[in-house]
């Protein structure tokens, strides 16, 4: 069974050691559309990724782009929105069930958070390691 690709056309920022800042310009649905300029809607956010990667062929102002296996986005996305969710709405029941007051469920869901975010950055390593971007040249053709 194949998974799909997701791909982003970057540009490299920086270069460090083994590892290629790399900025990608996320772009919302209706960045085709011909009103797109006098809409206010339609938005573009330039994001920086890291990419580790061996090659020393790579410049400053390469057109690259960047791979990630829809799969490793989904994973990245139950760890970042999926299991805080769940662990909100449990700290929510607890302190219900517990007769908390609001403020102290509230204080609950904040401690809780953020015990978890803290968790997943102590594990940001093992997590880094799973979920990982692969880099290639633009070729730029010319017709």
């Amino acid at each position: 069974m194949s998974s799909s690709i997701i791909q982003h056309q970057g540009v490299v920022q920086g270069i460090e050691n083994n590892h290629l800042e790399i900025m990608i310009i996320s772009e919302s649905a209706c960045s085709s559309c011909k009103s797109k300029k006098i809409c206010s809607i339609s938005e573009a956010k330039e994001k920086l990724i890291y990419i580790e990667s061996s090659d020393k062929s790579y410049r400053i102002g390469d057109e690259v782009i960047v791979f990630l296996e829809e799969r490793m986005g989904a994973y990245a996305v139950v760890f970042a929105y999926g299991l805080p969710f769940i662990v909100m709405v449990l700290s929510l029941f607890i302190g219900y069930y517990n007769n908390a007051s609001e403020p102290v469920m509230g204080l609950s869901v904040l401690a809780s958070l953020s015990l978890y975010f803290g968790i997943v950055y102590l594990f940001r390593n093992q997590l880094g390691k799973k979920i990982t971007f692969k880099v290639e040249k633009q070729i730029n053709q010319t017709y």
